[in-house]
C-alpha cells in the first residue's frame, strides 16, 4: 500500500510577526471581532488613509474626533453634547486632555501590520477562548464595520481569517498570560519565547526560520505518569535518531538497545524546554533549535502509531496541507523519513519494534498529532 504523509506543519516567514489585540475596555469588542471576522482599534466615526500617519496633524485631528465620539457614546450620547463631525473642529495648538488615542496603536494595527501576521485575541476570563486569527489582505480605508456600542459610526478594520483554535487562557504559560492581560491595545511579540507559545497553540507544528515546533495532545481522560513518560521517551528515541541518521550512524543507532542509543545521540543543543498541561486535553508542546527536527519527529511518532511497514515508509510521499506551495522543508522531510529504513539492514524487524512500542504509548494516553498517514489509493478515488 502506497502512503502519504501530511506533516500539517506550517512554514512560516521569517519576517512573520505576532500581535496581542486587546478588544477593548472589558473586553467590550471580543464578539464584534467574532461576528465581524474583523479587528479594530476603538476608533469610531472615522476613516483613515490607506497609509495613516502618525505624524501628519490631519490624522491627528481624526483621532481626536474619535475620541470624541467614542466618549458621546458611552456617557450615553446626549443631545445636547453631539460631537462634530468634522475632523478640522478638532485643531489644537497645544495637545492638552482631548489628545488623540492610540497614535502608535493605530500605525502598529493599519499599517506596520501585514497580511498573514498572526493576531491574539484574549477573552475576557481565563476559562474563556483565546481567539487567534491571520490578517488577510492589506488595510482597505473603504473597509469600516459597525458595533452595537456605536450604532453608525463606523469603524476603520482590518479583515481577518480566525484559525481553527480552541484553548482557554489559563492553558497558556505566565509569560504568554501576562502579555494577554497588559491593557496596552496592541503589543508586538518579539520574545523567542513567547512567539514559541503562541505558534505551537496556533499552528501546532511549524518551521520559522531555523527553528521549529511540536504540539502532540494528550485525549485520555486520565493520564498515568508512566504511560506519559514513555510518550515522552519515543520522542527523545525519535531525536536521537535523527541526529544518529544525519551522521551516516542509523546502522548503529538501530543495533543498541534503546537507552543506550538515546543516550550516545541525543542532542540536548538541539532541544529547548518542554511545555506540558495534563488534563483533557493536554498537550506537550517543544521548540527546537533546529529547522527539521519537530517535522522529523512528529512524522515518525505518526507513522509508526499508524503500524506503516518499513517498505511503506521507504516509498512515503509528503503533502504538507498547512501551505499552499511544496516547500523544501517538505522534500527534506520526505527525503529523512525514507532515510531511516533505507540506511538499516534488516530494518523491517527494528522498525516493527518502533512501531509496537509507539502504538502502546499512543493508545494508553489518547496521543495525537498535527501529523497524519493516509492512504493514497483512497485519495485517488
Amino acid at each position: 500500500m502506497a502512503l502519504i504523509l501530511d506533516p500539517a506543519q506550517r512554514v512560516i516567514d521569517k519576517d512573520h510577526q505576532i500581535f496581542v489585540l486587546h478588544p477593548g475596555d472589558g473586553k467590550r469588542f471580543y464578539n464584534d471581532f467574532i461576528a465581524q471576522k474583523a479587528v479594530f482599534l476603538d476608533i469610531p466615526g472615522i476613516k483613515l488613509k490607506a497609509v495613516p500617519d502618525i505624524e501628519d496633524e490631519e490624522t491627528r485631528k481624526l483621532l481626536r474626533m474619535a475620541r470624541a465620539i467614542g466618549g458621546w457614546h458611552k456617557s450615553g450620547r446626549p443631545a445636547q453634547r453631539l460631537p462634530q463631525r468634522d475632523p478640522q473642529a478638532f485643531s489644537v495648538t497645544v495637545e492638552g486632555r482631548e489628545a488623540p488615542r492610540f497614535m502608535r496603536e493605530v500605525q502598529t494595527l493599519y499599517k506596520d501590520a501585514k497580511p498573514g501576521d498572526l493576531i491574539i485575541i484574549p477573552g475576557p476570563g481565563y476559562n474563556s477562548a483565546v481567539l487567534m486569527a491571520e490578517l488577510v489582505g492589506e488595510f482597505d480605508p473603504e473597509y469600516r464595520v459597525d458595533s452595537t456600542r456605536y450604532a453608525a459610526d463606523l469603524i476603520p478594520a482590518r479583515r481577518i481569517k480566525f484559525l481553527q483554535t480552541g484553548h482557554a487562557k489559563y492553558e497558556f504559560g505566565r509569560r504568554a498570560i501576562q502579555l494577554m492581560q497588559n491593557r496596552q491595545a496592541i503589543i508586538r511579540v518579539s520574545d523567542d519565547a513567547d512567539r514559541h507559545e503562541f505558534y505551537e497553540h496556533a499552528y501546532g507544528d511549524y518551521v520559522w526560520g531555523d527553528v521549529s515546533g511540536n504540539y502532540m495532545e494528550l485525549t485520555e481522560a486520565v493520564v498515568d505518569q508512566k504511560d506519559l513518560t514513555d510518550v515522552l521517551f519515543m520522542t527523545n528515541y525519535y531525536g536521537a535518531m535523527y541526529v544518529a541518521m544525519k551522521a551516516d550512524k542509523l546502522e548503529h543507532f538501530a543495533s543498541l538497545p534503546w537507552h543506550k542509543a538515546i543516550n550516545e545521540y541525543y542532542n540536548r543543543e538541539l532541544f529547548g524546554d518542554i511545555s506540558i498541561e495534563i488534563h483533557s486535553p493536554g498537550f506537550f508542546g517543544r521548540p527546537m533549535r533546529n529547522a527539521s527536527i519537530a517535522g522529523f519527529i512528529a512524522a515518525m511518532t505518526a507513522l509508526a502509531a499508524a503500524g506503516a511497514s518499513s517498505a511503506e515508509v521507504a516509498t512515503i510521499e509528503v503533502r504538507n496541507s498547512a501551505n499552499g506551495r511544496v516547500s523544501v522543508c517538505d522534500l527534506d522531510l520526505q527525503r529523512d523519513i525514507q532515510s531511516t529504513v533505507k540506511m538499516v539492514s534488516n530494518a523491517h524487524l527494528w522498525w516493527d519494534e518502533v512501531c509496537a512500542a509507539q502504538k502502546a504509548a499512543s493508545e494508553k494516553t489518547g496521543l495525537k498529532t498535527k501529523a497524519r498517514v493516509i492512504d493514497k489509493d483512497k485519495t485517488s478515488n
